[in-house]
């Protein structure tokens, strides 16, 4: 199939844009509550810069919003992806496999590989995700990119790179599903960057003029479009581009024109992660645009109780119209005002009393930030901050109960980042040979004969808090259990226990490693072993019993042979 017009893409990506247009004006505001330094840049189409924002501050009097992002995306991190710990795991998608020793030993090799490149140096995988949370928490959708480095001198195998991309130049395109199928991402090169990112292609006409100059200009900068979406004439046999599923094109808007060839990827190597969504919706909608009427609401309001404070502080004056003071009232510290009283001691100026009731406009001001700080989950941490004091089994049902919480948030962000991001990640280890017995992530027999299907369960605090409610209903009945047979004596409560099965299971909710938690075939040799060992010590315990039996048979059996002297057997 032919290579369609760049024109006829260039229509799509303009209709894209006529797409987003509406929610453009909401996200401006919440940039401006949020993420002041955003505000400007949705102003205009050109580069993404930075202004002093001098129209914010006029409107903007108030900061929660701008303090609770941090803490939104310190939120995210802590519960989604944990830098202390491994948050995810992959694991067998037959859970008979998942018995075998061999391959839950492979799965935690490769989770262990895909932990190591993530948090490489070179990768930037905190500050991505972290700008991902950030733009989640204002617009409700967060572009990220992941792609291979190539190697250099100093990262020879080359590996994992992660790049956040501004939503302001990112547009989206789903199917009847909801399931975006068409990105484009606009970008700006001036002559300079274009040689560096394209390396031997031909310079677009609209840069032409700037090959001429000795000293390329900076500024002159030219629009181009990055374009990422499903084949429709995909073919896995196909010896050219198509036999990836996604297809990869850059062109120069200006000058309709394609630059370079086109190529492909075995899955869409930027995930768009978006937060709370509603049917037809294509980018869904923040926590700040849920807070939107509270964060408009709060600034008016503080600005109001500003103007009230400078008139409760330096309070306008009433005087007496007699001509003494002529109207000149100095208020100097230490100055004096001529006729500001009368002959008889009565005060000719007084302060104007303005009504206002300030504990009111406080509560007002403190309801409106509790409802931004709810929408930015800051109120949902305190709840394990409440007692310092708990049990095991209180700490494992306030964790659920914070999962609970949280729990739509966080089967968005697994479903459409962090799932979709270990797809394309284990793809990158595939297509660049890492997937080999060089690494030691050979995969195990029975696991190739499963066409290595895999499911990816995550383990950071609040997702283990989703299953955590399971292990809170055994540790309950093994308590009961053990208290029944310590009242009663009788130990078979304790026979319903099935801890073959539950030990295990536990270890895996609990997401213990693999090599800390022996197998099947190792249990029931150190079954085994014991067991033959106190068969052995109950012998040993009991050969002076038996000695002593024997002996005293012996001894009888001497008796009762023995005969008087001179009597015969005869």
């Amino acid at each position: 199939m032919a290579r369609p017009d760049a024109r006829d893409y260039i229509t799509l990506y303009e209709e894209a844009k006529t797409i987003r247009a509406p929610y453009e004006q909401d996200w401006r505001m919440c940039a401006a509550y949020c993420l002041p330094r955003h505000y400007s840049a949705w102003q205009t189409e050109g580069p993404f810069l930075h202004t002093n924002n001098q129209e914010v501050k006029r409107f903007a009097y108030d900061n929660t919003g701008v303090r609770s992002l941090p803490k939104y995306t310190s939120i995210l991190n802590r519960i989604m992806t944990p830098q202390n710990m491994r948050w995810q795991k992959l694991a067998a998608t037959n859970r008979e496999l998942m018995k075998s020793h061999e391959v839950r030993s492979y799965f935690d090799r490769l989770t262990d590989e895909l932990f190591k490149r993530r948090y490489a140096p070179t990768a930037r995988f905190v500050q991505a995700q972290g700008e991902t949370y950030a733009s989640i928490g204002v617009y409700g959708c967060g572009p990220k990119a992941i792609t291979w480095m190539k190697p250099s001198p100093l990262y020879r195998e080359g590996g994992f790179a992660y790049k956040a991309w501004p939503l302001k130049d990112v547009f989206l395109l789903t199917n009847d599903a909801g399931i975006v199928t068409h990105i484009f991402r606009r970008f700006w090169l001036n002559l300079r960057q274009f040689k560096m990112k394209f390396p031997g292609e031909d310079i677009p006409k609209s840069l032409e003029g700037e090959a001429t100059k000795p000293i390329p200009s900076e500024q002159n900068m030219n629009e181009f479009v990055h374009i990422l979406c499903y084949r429709t004439d995909y073919d896995e046999k196909a010896l050219d581009a198509r036999r990836h599923p996604v297809l990869s094109s850059y062109i120069s808007v200006k000058d309709a024109t394609y630059i370079g060839k086109e190529e492909g990827f075995i899955n869409m190597p930027m995930v768009t992660p978006r937060t709370f969504t509603e049917p037809g919706d294509v980018y869904g909608y923040s926590p700040a645009q849920q807070a939107l009427p509270a964060l408009g609401g709060v600034s008016a309001m503080k600005k109001t109780v500003l103007k009230q404070g400078h008139k409760a502080i330096d309070p306008p004056l009433l005087g007496h119209d007699d001509g003494a003071i002529s109207g000149r009232v100095d208020q100097r510290p230490g100055s004096m005002t001529w006729g500001g009283i009368d002959n008889q001691g009565r005060k000719m100026i007084a302060p104007m009393d303005t009504g206002a009731n300030f504990q009111v406009a406080e509560q007002l001001v403190t309801d409106e930030r509790r409802d931004i700080e709810d929408s930015f989950f800051v109120t949902v941490f305190q709840i394990l901050s409440e007692s310092t004091e708990m049990t095991a089994t209180e700490v494992v049902e306030r964790i659920a109960q914070q999962a609970a919480l949280v729990e739509p948030t966080m089967g968005r962000l697994q479903s459409e980042d962090l799932g979709p991001s270990s797809e394309r990640e284990i793809a990158l280890l595939a297509e660049n040979g890492i997937l080999t017995a060089k690494y030691g992530l050979e995969m195990p027999p029975e696991l190739v004969e499963a066409k290595g299907e895999y499911e990816i369960i995550y383990t950071s605090p609040l997702a283990k808090g989703q299953h955590t409610e399971d292990v809170a209903g055994f540790m309950r009945w093994l308590e009961m259990a053990l208290k029944y047979a310590e009242v009663t004596q009788d130990p078979s409560a304790l026979d319903w226990i099935n801890f073959d099965v539950a030990s295990p299971d536990i270890a895996d909710i609990l997401s213990v490693r693999t090599a800390w938690v022996r197998d099947m075939d190792s249990v029931e040799e150190m079954r085994d072993k014991r067991e033959k060992k106190a068969a052995a010590q109950q012998v040993m315990d009991q050969a002076p019993a038996i000695a002593s039996v024997a002996n005293q048979a012996m001894k009888q059996g001497s008796a009762g042979n023995s005969q008087p002297p001179g009597v015969s057997n005869g």
